[in-house]
């Protein structure tokens, strides 16, 4: 009997490590987050994102990056990726503007994947085409996405 006890309290120990591991996807809520970013002196007012991510002196946490990303048209995926290509090839890869770009870029693309899991049933949610094949390239599956007022669409691996 306490054999069986033991293993049941293991199991439910098992399993509530394995439920806080998995990440919480929230899709964005449009309306809180261009409200947040009016705030002066909160933690994801606007002008003060964008002046700690131009200096590049702080690292942001994924909501202020899903502030960046879905409350302003400053930052984009694709725009962040070309820039990344272009300065890895003119500058290398240990320039100091090129891990500038590469945390911009690893901060939008956290963004975009806090939404969803790139399922039919849980998208990915993104400003523009663009930025969902930019999110896809390196896949092998199928993505699908969601813009702020369309319907769910997908992308294809591309070869």
């Amino acid at each position: 009997m306490k054999k069986i006890v033991a293993f049941i309290a293991l199991v439910s120990i098992g399993f509530a490590l394995v439920a806080q591991d998995a990440p919480k996807t929230l899709k964005p809520n449009y309306r809180k987050i261009a409200r947040v970013m009016k705030v002066a002196d909160g933690p994801y007012f606007g002008d003060s994102l964008v002046a700690w991510m131009e200096r590049g002196d702080r690292d942001l946490d994924v909501d202020q990056w899903r502030c960046l990303y879905y409350g302003t048209d400053r930052y984009s995926v694709a725009d962040a990726q070309r820039r990344f290509k272009l300065i890895s090839s003119r500058m290398g890869l240990h320039s100091p503007k090129l891990q500038a770009v590469k945390r911009e870029l690893n901060g939008l693309q956290d963004a975009v994947w806090s939404t969803g899991n790139g399922t039919k049933k849980k998208p990915l949610y993104v400003r523009s085409r663009e930025d969902a094949e930019a999110i896809a390239m390196g896949y092998t599956e199928v993505l699908w996405f969601r813009m702020r007022k369309g319907k769910k669409f997908s992308v294809a691996p591309q070869p």
